[in-house]
């Protein structure tokens, strides 16, 4: 790899708001040894903007950024004080971290002169109340040659940013619309202005409709998750749904899809969202291989070639699961759940509210699978659909295998294990401790969830308990955690200890009672992969899957937080796969 080559790539990354890719990209990178310092920058920023502020600060003195001769570079730690500020809901100490982020951000300003740390030092100023601090450095920045004579979309957003602050609205809404227009306007730059405009706006008094006419030029574009009915191919009637679709996504600047790719409306918007330039996600079920034999073919081969065309041009491909298809809608609706939330995740790093786009006939769907279950799974969660009448579509579509009405129960659910480490060294005379301790302090923790805990048992040190869905998972392993944090870790012989480690993931399996123990358990390949997450967890922390994220970010938006730790080599080599820390929001 050539160096600067991950750096571009990285940039590249986070200016179309794809964190996740720029944090894979720069780590992959630097641990191959590129430790150029724009490229510590760029993961550290890509960090900080994905929330996770405790890592980014530790790597930013790691990588002596504090020390960088690039205003940019020291100014990251500002920015995390920032964030941390307007994360804070107590007026008091929001006001004190605000202040601490102001005079952070204007020390550096005053060093370097430098109109990035000058802008935000005028922002935060301006929120915590000091408005004549504020319009002081606002007046300077706009002085600067660069601010006032701007080429490019940082230059005319900051300037934009200062006439807000120095009582201009109106000429900052002719500035904003000119950053629009720039070549560098990108989603991720655009998705930044906008949160942080908006807040100033508000404290300058202006109305919601005018800060939002005021943004417009610079919103970013819109995340939509899609979906739709499977048919025969037919010219006129593709036509007819092709102009619908490229008017929705004209009329609301789409740039991000996610969903699947069966024959039919899934397709018919993948092309017309690659064909506009934007970027498309695919989430199959299950492995290629069945997929294309339950939901291209039998529509037609003429499908195939066009799938496969699609699949070619994707941004990026995940699967849902990794085993066959074994009869059983669930899999299909647990993968209609999994690229929702992929959906709203990616919203939420760019400060939008993903939409659904739905072509559908509108009757509701029977079972669990279906255009309209999949509507309704959106709308229960309260998103907002756009449909797209299918009209008179032949759905006289070849099944290969109809779903199994002899299958074997089958359930989804949320499975955590959990494990404490070094529990096979301790002394014989400890384990009662442990026992009475540790377990039965998990044990107490379970009681608190009646009538919500599917599955449990243990053995040793290890737990394993399943729930009916993710936010049920989130608490009760966030409340394992927190009930050992007092334990008393000298009974045991050990001086200090991190903590149980606690893994967790979401997806269909096989439903039975236990012929050995007679309990209530699950099994299946979903079983086996959440069973390889807590291995590689560290000691204190809730690591959960991209699945289990997606589906939290589904169902209980704004509950839980989870940070993006990289793709991260399982247990035993059974692959690498996205992990997410689980924390409270609160």
């Amino acid at each position: 790899m050539v160096i600067g080559d991950a750096t571009a790539r990285t940039q590249a990354a986070i200016d179309s708001g794809n964190l996740l890719l720029a944090y894979d990209t720069a780590i992959s990178a630097l641990n191959g040894g590129d430790t150029t310092p724009e490229l510590c920058h760029l993961m550290v920023l890509a960090l900080a903007r994905m929330g996770n502020g405790e890592q980014a600060l530790e790597l930013f003195h790691q990588y002596g950024l504090d020390s960088s001769p690039d205003a940019h570079h020291r100014s990251i730690a500002a920015r995390i004080l920032k964030d941390s500020a307007l994360a804070t809901s107590d007026k008091a100490e929001r006001k004190s971290a605000l202040l601490k982020a102001y005079h952070a951000y204007r020390h550096i300003f005053e060093s370097s002169g430098d109109a990035y740390p000058g802008i935000n030092a005028a922002s935060m100023a301006f929120l915590a109340g000091l408005p004549i601090e504020a319009q002081t450095i606002a007046t300077a920045i706009l002085k600067i040659p660069a601010i006032r004579n701007p080429d490019n979309y940082y230059d005319l957003a900051t300037k934009a940013e200062a006439l807000l602050i120095a009582g201009q609205p109106e000429e900052a809404g002719v500035t904003l619309s000119d950053a629009g227009t720039m070549k560098d306007a990108n989603a991720g730059a655009r998705a930044s202005s906008v949160r942080q405009l908006e807040l100033v706006g508000l404290e300058a008094g202006l109305d919601k409709d005018i800060i939002d006419t005021l943004l417009a030029p610079i919103s970013p574009p819109m995340v939509i998750h899609y979906c739709g009915h499977m048919f025969l191919e037919d010219a006129e009637t593709e036509a007819n749904l092709r102009s619908a679709i490229d008017d929705f996504l004209d009329q609301n600047d789409v740039g991000y899809a996610y969903g699947a790719l069966a024959s039919g409306a899934d397709i018919l918007i993948a092309e017309a969202v690659l064909a506009r330039g934007g970027e498309l996600n695919v989430v199959l079920p299950f492995i290629q291989e069945d997929f294309i034999a339950q939901s291209i073919t039998p529509a037609g081969n003429g499908w195939l070639a066009r799938f496969e065309e699609c699949m070619k041009k994707a941004n990026s491909i995940n699967y849902a699961t990794e085993m066959h298809y074994v009869g059983d809608p669930d899999q299909f609706s647990y993968a209609s759940k999994v690229v929702m939330g992929m959906a709203k995740l990616r919203a939420q790093y760019l400060g939008k509210s993903a939409q659904q786009l739905a072509i559908w006939d509108g009757v509701q769907s029977s079972g669990s699978a279906g255009t309209g279950a999949d509507v309704a799974t959106w709308k229960s969660f309260g998103g907002d659909s756009h449909i797209i009448d299918s009209g008179p579509i032949d759905r006289n579509l070849a099944r290969s295998q109809k779903p199994n009405e002899n299958l074997h129960k089958r359930t989804v659910a949320a499975i955590i294990f959990t494990d404490f480490p070094g529990f096979s060294k301790l002394a014989e005379a400890a384990l009662p401790a442990f026992w009475n301790g540790v377990m039965r302090t998990m044990a107490m923790v379970l009681e608190n969830y009646p009538g919500q805990i599917l599955a449990q048992n243990s053995w040793g040190d290890a737990l394993l308990a399943v729930t009916p869905d993710a936010p049920c998972a989130a608490s009760l392993a966030l409340e394992l955690q927190s009930a050992l944090l007092d334990f008393d870790y000298s009974l045991l012989g050990l001086a200090e200890s991190g903590g149980m480690r606690i893994g967790v993931h979401y997806g269909p399996a096989y439903e039975t009672r236990d012929p050995i123990t007679g309990k209530p358990t699950l099994y299946g390949t979903e079983v086996s992969r959440a069973a390889r997450i807590e291995p590689v967890t560290p000691p204190g922390a809730v690591f959960v899957t991209e699945p289990f994220a997606a589906i939290l970010a589904l169902e209980a938006p704004g509950e839980y937080t989870c940070r993006y730790a990289g793709k991260i080599e399982f247990a035993k080599g059974y692959g690498t796969y996205p992990i997410y820390q689980l924390k409270d929001r609160h």
